[in-house]
């Protein structure tokens, strides 16, 4: 069985919004909701488990049940952080029937559904995989002074998305090493990484863009209208 991880308890700082851009409604659907509709379509996923801010949990459940999810999704509160929202998700018991678990940001409304299908093949194979992006531009390392360490090679650098999965035993184990030690990281891999396990990297997709700072909203509108006239 395959339970989706959705962690969407950030406040949206860098977004400029008061309101969290994942309840945002773009082209008259919240931002969250076109994802969970993604991951409720596909046919690998049994259940959605989804972490909220604390002072948004009535208003998901509205916005679940207007939109009529059902029991498919599962609503929790989130966490400071995105690491402490996954913590929270691993715990309900969806998650501990799970063989495998897939981790998608929820300002990620455009991942396509043979994206997902890659990646989950991936992980079955070697236990955790994420897609990536080769960068276009040079990308160098800079000292804390404000200087250039060195230029990083491209072709071996990869811009990491989600969705990213991962054998439920062993996600759960670098979370359980991640708490014990007190390793902070920015994505789920980082964590199983520091198991000394190895993640493997398929490729992504450039139109599964993540929503982060107002442009990315303009280029969502255009890519919601598209699929719209599909």
């Amino acid at each position: 069985m395959v339970v989706a991880l959705v962690p969407a308890a950030g406040h949206g700082e860098r977004f400029g919004s008061t309101t969290p851009k994942q309840f945002l409604p773009l082209n008259g659907v919240p931002v969250l909701i076109r994802t969970l509709q993604r991951l409720c379509q596909l046919p690998d996923i049994a259940a959605v488990v989804v972490a909220v801010p604390a002072a948004w949990l009535e208003f998901s459940r509205q916005l679940c049940q207007q939109y009529g999810f059902g029991s498919t999704v599962r609503l929790v509160i989130g966490g400071e952080e995105r690491q402490d929202s996954v913590a929270r998700a691993l715990q309900t018991e969806e998650v501990s029937e799970a063989e495998f678990v897939v981790i998608h940001d929820a300002v990620r409304p455009f991942a396509p559904a043979e994206l997902f299908q890659r990646v989950l093949q991936a992980a079955r194979q070697h236990g955790a995989a994420v897609p990536g992006l080769p960068p276009t531009e040079t990308v160098k390392e800079t000292t804390p002074e404000g200087f250039v360490r060195q230029t990083l090679p491209r072709e071996r650098l990869r811009l990491i998305q989600t969705p990213q999965a991962f054998r439920r035993e062993l996600l759960q184990r670098a979370y359980d090493a991640a708490l014990q030690h007190h390793l902070r990281a920015t994505d789920d891999a980082a964590l199983v990484e520091a198991l000394g396990h190895p993640v493997a990297i398929i490729e992504g997709v450039p139109e599964n863009l993540k929503i982060t700072h107002p442009l990315d909203w303009a280029l969502a509108e255009l890519l919601a209208h598209i699929e719209e006239q599909r």
